[in-house]
């Protein structure tokens, strides 16, 4: 009896991490928006790619951290970008890794703007460490015929219109919303993929010669699950120093209220083709003090496949 309960728990911590945490909530989406939305892909006009490492809840076992590498490009002339990720994200006894493909089409709308269409298609390997977990009986019932690991696949779409100081988009991902398949028991149905929506736009106003000002919003829906707003406000110097801090509503943890968090970012580039960054979650709620925020660290670049010299600046 006392497995078939932890087993309850486990499969509930499988349901609750889909709904949480089966996408990780990058504090510096707005360096990797091919990451939530299929439409960025190939809109950098480079060959693009972000490396980003984010630990969750610093100091607290079993912690949450994930890894992501995205890369995408326009396809010589014509007005289509592809794009590769792959990810690894673990939470606990969970794990999921995964790698996904994406076509994304730019339809000019005038000299400046354009607005995409893209589509990911997305394979995800879901496992969960039976080997963590102590068990009274490892022969239980509750147990035999339980899946360790299983491959299952997905999609997202998404609208992305963008001109050089201004971008806004819609994008939703996990269609399919595919079962993680771990087992047969009852309410295993649970996990799964759920549906999830993002709303992201930002823009850049000039302060001076040298200072810019550029905010943004991301908005994210999960059926069942509170609202998650973040805003965002950088200066960016002399079109190379992005400083900003944020502000973000989460899930509730209490009757009380939300875990909000303060947010600090900073992104540097080095060279014309090289950047790097870092943002640090400060939680504002009672989980702050069971840890010591949250790290994370981003390296980006962009290659050219033609000698150029950029008209402007790539804010995003």
């Amino acid at each position: 009896m006392k497995a078939k309960i932890i087993f309850t728990f486990v499969m509930g911590l499988l349901s609750l991490g889909a709904l949480a945490q089966q996408d990780a909530g990058f504090s510096m989406y707005f360096f990797n928006p091919v990451y939530i939305n299929p439409g960025y892909a190939g809109s950098r006009e480079a060959f693009s790619g972000t490396l980003v490492h984010r630990s969750q809840w610093v100091g607290m076992n079993d912690a949450p951290n994930t890894q992501s590498l995205s890369i995408h490009s326009p396809i010589g002339f014509s007005n289509v970008g592809l794009g590769l990720q792959a990810y690894n994200d673990n939470i606990g006894p969970m794990k999921n890794t995964g790698v996904n493909l994406t076509f994304a089409y730019h339809l000019p709308i005038n000299e400046t703007t354009k607005l995409s269409f893209g589509l990911t298609g997305m394979m995800n390997n879901i496992r969960i460490a039976w080997d963590e977990i102590n068990f009274d009986d490892n022969n239980d019932q509750a147990f035999l015929g339980n899946t360790a690991s299983n491959w299952v696949p997905d999609a997202s779409f998404g609208l992305y219109l963008y001109k050089p100081r201004f971008y806004a988009g819609l994008s939703v991902n996990h269609l399919l919303q595919s079962r993680f398949g771990l087992s047969d028991s009852p309410g295993a149905d649970l996990a799964k993929f759920y549906r999830q929506y993002y709303f992201t736009s930002g823009a850049v106003i000039p302060m001076s010669k040298t200072v810019d000002f550029r905010p943004s919003i991301l908005v994210k829906y999960v059926e069942s699950a509170p609202i998650v707003a973040q805003i965002d406000a950088s200066f960016i110097f002399k079109q190379k120093l992005f400083v900003g801090a944020g502000f973000r509503t989460d899930k509730k943890i209490n009757l009380k209220g939300m875990d909000n968090m303060l947010i600090g970012t900073i992104e540097l580039e080095i060279t014309r083709f090289l950047r790097i960054g870092y943002s640090y979650d400060y939680y504002l709620n009672r989980s702050g003090t069971y840890n010591s925020g949250t790290h994370e660290v981003m390296l980006g670049w962009d290659l050219y496949w033609t000698k150029t010299k950029m008209t402007s600046p790539r804010f995003f």
